[in-house]
């Protein structure tokens, strides 16, 4: 049994002749002095140039010697020649990561030389000091399915089986295919045997069929008679692997589905899509096409915890469990982490309460829909969810206030925090760049963060019928916002930079503090729907009929003069300027806001 989980020893000769050519630069300006080489740099250059175009490694490396000879603190040098004899027709492992070792004394945190020579290490067997480099390219990069399979490997093949087991069991909570959960699963009974937990390994084998696998009564008898042998296990295979399919593994986290599908940013088009999903009343009688379901909704079940034959689902990517209470919230999420492809968990009205600490085993979830459980906080831990995109913990209001760690969810593109009892918007949301959509409304919010304008790729912002009382001057920096709902609060003026907000197409400053009308609105060429009723003012400028795209005007029918609106008409005689009396229209767009 060898396990097909890939990494990579030689990097294409494409990938390396472009780095190469990097150094081919260093020749222009380098002056030699007190050199006791015979070449000038001309011919130094011509040569490398010839040698690289040739695809001559050996002489690549002997010129690259001669470079170093010169110039022993040019760093990248030690980088180029690595790669270079990685390309050799015997591949040097050894010198490999003796450059790189040189390399990274200059350059500690570059991840791209700590994974070489990691592959270096394995290749020579020195699987302590592989290990040891996955795990600094893990602190760096975190915690993916890739990283995860690799450090569990050379643990196994280092022998330390405890570090092994740990970390195969992390892996086997993250998204992959059949064969890759399979191949996981296997050394994670492997290594409970070889650790010393022969009876937990013969547990788990006989439990393959629960984690959506085929029986393996050949493995049980291995094991059963000790006939498993370690050499023939550790074995592991280093495949191709580019420097941009590198990057693509170790970097793209936040890629995966639209939510949002092209529809309004105020809600998703993906999960719309689920919103009629039919109810599953029988799962057994799904098991026989298991592998082709990826969606089941659960929602007001009578049962009291996970059934069993759920982790049978092993491609299931969507679960819908609202409605149903479980007895015990420890074990429902360590039963939810089960399923390795879980990425859409809606689990609103299920009397969570509370968030058990637990709630970090769902790293590969990617939507969180637990609004409506009576939540008094939520747990720190949730900031491990760091592929989330969406998270809507709408209608608790007793939850006070967001945790600390919400600033690690780096990916979060919707939030979802409306009628919470919340008295903030944490600073700490600043940080969460991915941003797209806010909805806060009917809260008790009274301050934003002072650096909401990091949040450069917000379109949308609902944060009506809240006390606040300040905009911040950085929200100016939100030159994509399309939508800001700032309705039923206590503002009484706008910062200045509030007019830098180019792209905004709605805006509702209703039922505010404002003495007089807010001229920072008027050089926003792009709002089509302007919503000013309910404040002190008693008069609008007509400069408002400049507006170039305005279409709506939503004023105070008791305050507003019918003299001041025909003044505003005049100067744009096909503005609908709409009296809040009435009611059909403003109770329409009130939902809205």
């Amino acid at each position: 049994m060898k396990i097909e989980l890939r990494s990579k020893m030689n990097l294409k000769s494409k990938h390396l002749a472009r780095a190469l050519k990097c150094i081919a630069v260093f020749f222009l300006t380098f002056i030699v002095i007190g050199c006791s080489s015979s070449l000038s740099d001309e011919e130094l250059k011509e040569r490398y140039d010839k040698a690289l175009e040739a695809k001559n490694w050996k002489a690549v490396i002997e010129l690259l010697d001669e470079i170093i000879e010169r110039e022993p603190n040019d760093k990248n040098t030690y980088y180029t020649r690595a790669l270079a004899k990685s390309n050799l027709e015997i591949p040097d492992p050894k010198g490999v990561a003796e450059d790189l070792t040189t390399y990274l004394s200059f350059d500690p945190n570059s991840y791209q030389a700590l994974y070489v020579r990691f592959q270096a290490y394995s290749v020579l067997g020195e699987y302590d000091k592989a290990l040891e480099d996955i795990d600094k390219i893990i602190k760096l990069k975190g915690k993916t399915a890739f990283l995860l399979a690799w450090k569990g490997n050379c643990a196994f093949a280092a022998k330390k089986f405890d570090v092994a087991e740990k970390t195969y069991e992390e892996r086997l909570r993250l998204p992959g295919g059949i064969e890759d959960l399979k191949n996981t699963y296997y050394y994670w009974v492997f290594s409970k045997y070889f650790g010393g937990n022969k009876e937990s390994a013969l547990w788990d084998v006989a439990f393959l069929e629960d984690r959506g696998l085929k029986a393996d009564h050949d493995l049980m008898r291995l094991i059963e008679e000790d006939k498993l042998v370690f050499e023939e296990l550790a074995q592991f295979e280093l495949t191709q692997m580019s420097l941009e399919q590198l990057e693509e593994v170790l970097n793209n986290y936040c890629a995966s589905f639209d939510i949002f599908e092209g529809e309004s940013y105020f809600r998703s088009g993906l999960l719309n899509r689920f919103a009629r999903l039919e109810k599953t009343e029988d799962l057994n009688a799904l098991l026989d096409q298991k592998e082709e379901v990826y969606a089941l909704n659960l929602s007001y079940s009578d049962f009291s915890e996970l059934p069993k034959t759920l982790t049978q689902f092993i491609n299931l990517q969507y679960l819908n469990i609202s409605g149903t209470r479980f007895k015990d919230k420890e074990q429902l999420f360590e039963d939810l982490s089960k399923l390795p492809n879980l990425r859409i968990l809606i689990a609103y009205r299920c009397n969570l309460r509370k968030l058990p600490d637990n709630i970090k085993l769902l790293q590969n979830v990617e939507m969180l829909d637990i609004g409506t459980n009576g939540l008094r906080e939520l747990n720190e831990n949730i900031g491990a969810l760091t592929k989330l995109k969406y998270l809507s913990v709408r209608s608790n209001s007793y939850l006070k206030d967001l945790p600390k760690s919400i600033e690690n969810l780096r990916c979060l593109q919707f939030l979802n925090v409306s009628g919470s009892g919340m008295t903030r918007l944490r600073d700490e949301l600043s940080n969460c760049s991915e941003l797209v959509s806010i909805v806060a409304n009917a809260s008790k919010i009274k301050t934003i963060p002072e650096q909401i304008g990091n949040l450069i790729n917000l379109k949308h912002i609902n944060l009506g019928h809240n006390k606040i009382e300040s905009i911040p001057e950085s929200i100016g920096k939100l030159s994509d916002l399309e939508h800001l709902g700032l309705g039923s609060n206590d503002i009484r003026k706008l910062p200045k930079e509030f007019s830098n907000l180019e792209n905004l197409g709605f805006l509702s400053l209703a039922y505010n503090r404002f003495d007089e009308f807010p001229k920072e609105v008027l050089g926003l060429n792009n709002v089509y729907n302007l919503w000013v009723h309910n404040s002190s003012f008693k008069i609008i400028p007509s400069e408002v009929g400049k507006m170039e795209s305005l279409t709506h005007l939503l004023v105070d029918h008791q305050v507003i003069s019918n003299e001041n609106i025909e003044a505003i008409k005049t100067v744009n005689p096909a503005l609908r300027v709409i009296r809040e009396d009435n009611q059909k229209y403003v109770k329409t767009q009130k939902r809205k806001n």
